[in-house]
């Protein structure tokens, strides 16, 4: 068989298919139609995933989105809030006048949302349908994400499952316009593989428009494209993402400077934020000065860049692409001033792109799961400190977050071997020659 299912080499799989009557048995053909029947069984997989999201949301789906309930209820979602707290519920494009504090990229998606609904204003009818929209919006996002992920994978195209069936999907997918970002990242990649760089610069471009995190993925590629003698390619990738971003935000200030702006002032000027490593000492009472924060995030950065660049251009092959954007990716979430809970969207695609194993995978899930419930605690321990979680314990859950992203991107780095030497194989930067990618590996492998 040439893709056969992780029931039949991963004992966590394997345990876990006891609900639906167990693992594959030795002649079934699952995965035997190639990448193409593998990516459209997690995409199902996934909309499953995303149904459960919305499940996970559903008191405030039905009630609202309210305070301090929302909080209780772990239903928070930046979608709807937003829409009714800001110009947007009455069709204003968020970056006129006094604008909001997100990217560009997530405004004008939750502005487009606002333009579709059918049901303006501050209601509980308008939250529905601003997230009802982004829910149906949201599978087409994974479905792309997941069938790039395949096409990058063609080797081992059931990796991509720990993009389609992660559990943190179910709480974190909804939160914010994150998944934008991914899905974007993930056909940027696919593109550059494909010898597209200027159309991977573009789609990356957006990505960082969407959630500035994006940028870890375009440095990673943009040094590995380098080490294979692509620095052309290199170039005109960096090119054509900065050109994206200078674009929108030159479009942006001068429509509004004050609004078209905001979320970068922010962004370098706000005290630390949840689930930071940087909140910590303000949550025993020891708050860090702006500029310490800003210090340390710069700090992050650079040290990324210089550990991405170590492990990329040293390299005695070309490494994949885990391998180099896994450390950075870890680099600079921990030294950032803020971490949201669905800044943890980010590891699942290096997880798919690597051979991590499931139980790995379900222990940093495991930790996520722990501070997704206590940051909402913490948030509501304002308004009942009787029912709510106080400083101290909150510290201990980011601290548990902290090390479990350090342990799976460590894992996601240690199982990306270059091909021939491990359990996956590397991830081309562009192909050497007109030919399909995923045909000419299929073909290779099959």
């Amino acid at each position: 068989m040439p893709y056969p299912p992780p029931s039949r080499r991963d004992p966590v799989a394997r345990a876990a298919t006891g609900a639906v009557g167990g693992p594959t048995g030795r002649h079934a053909r699952v995965g035997a139609r190639g990448p193409g029947a593998v990516a459209a069984t997690l995409v199902a997989l996934g909309a499953g995933m995303l149904a459960l999201a919305v499940f996970q949301k559903g008191h405030c789906v039905v009630r609202g989105w309210a305070n301090p309930d929302q909080f209780w209820r772990t239903c928070y979602s930046d979608v709807p809030v937003l829409h009714v707290t800001t110009p947007l519920a009455d069709r204003v494009m968020p970056y006129l006048g006094e604008g909001i504090a997100q990217p560009p990229g997530s405004g004008l998606v939750m502005w487009l949302l606002a333009l579709l609904t059918p049901r303006a204003g501050t209601e509980v009818a308008a939250q529905q349908w601003v997230f009802g929209l982004w829910a149906l919006a949201a599978v087409v996002l994974l479905a792309a994400a997941v069938v790039a992920a395949v096409a990058l994978r063609p080797r081992n195209p059931w990796q991509a499952a720990h993009l389609a069936l992660a559990p943190l999907l179910v709480p974190l997918a909804l939160v914010s316009t994150t998944l934008l970002a991914v899905a974007l990242a993930m056909l940027g990649l696919l593109a550059f593989r494909h010898a597209r760089p200027a159309v991977a610069g573009g789609l990356l471009g957006g990505a960082v428009l969407t959630d500035p995190v994006a940028l870890v993925l375009l440095a990673a590629v943009a040094l590995v494209a380098v080490r294979a003698g692509r620095r052309w390619s290199a170039a005109v990738l960096a090119a054509a993402a900065l050109g994206v971003v200078a674009l929108v935000t030159v479009v942006l200030t001068v429509l509004e400077p004050a609004g078209g702006t905001l979320w970068l002032r922010r962004a370098w000027s706000d005290d630390a934020g949840y689930g930071a490593l940087a909140l910590v000492p303000a949550l025993w009472g020891a708050d860090l000065p702006s500029w310490t924060l800003t210090a340390v995030e710069l700090l992050g950065w650079v040290l990324a860049l210089l550990v991405g660049g170590r492990l990329a251009l040293s390299a005695a092959t070309v490494p994949p692409l885990a391998r180099v954007a896994a450390p950075m990716l870890l680099l600079v979430l921990l030294t950032s001033r803020e971490l949201p809970v669905q800044a943890s969207l980010w590891v699942l695609p290096l997880l798919a792109l690597s051979a991590i194993s499931w139980r790995d995978h379900l222990l940093w899930a495991g930790a996520e799961a722990v501070h997704f419930v206590t940051v909402w605690l913490h948030i509501g321990f304002a308004s009942d400190p009787g029912r709510g979680l106080a400083g101290e314990d909150y510290a201990a859950a980011v601290v548990l977050r902290a090390v479990a992203l350090a342990w799976v991107l460590v894992q996601a780095m240690r199982t990306a071997a270059p091909s021939g030497q491990g359990r996956t194989s590397s991830l081309p930067v562009v192909a050497p020659d007109s030919r399909s990618a995923w045909a000419r590996e299929a073909s290779a492998s099959g």
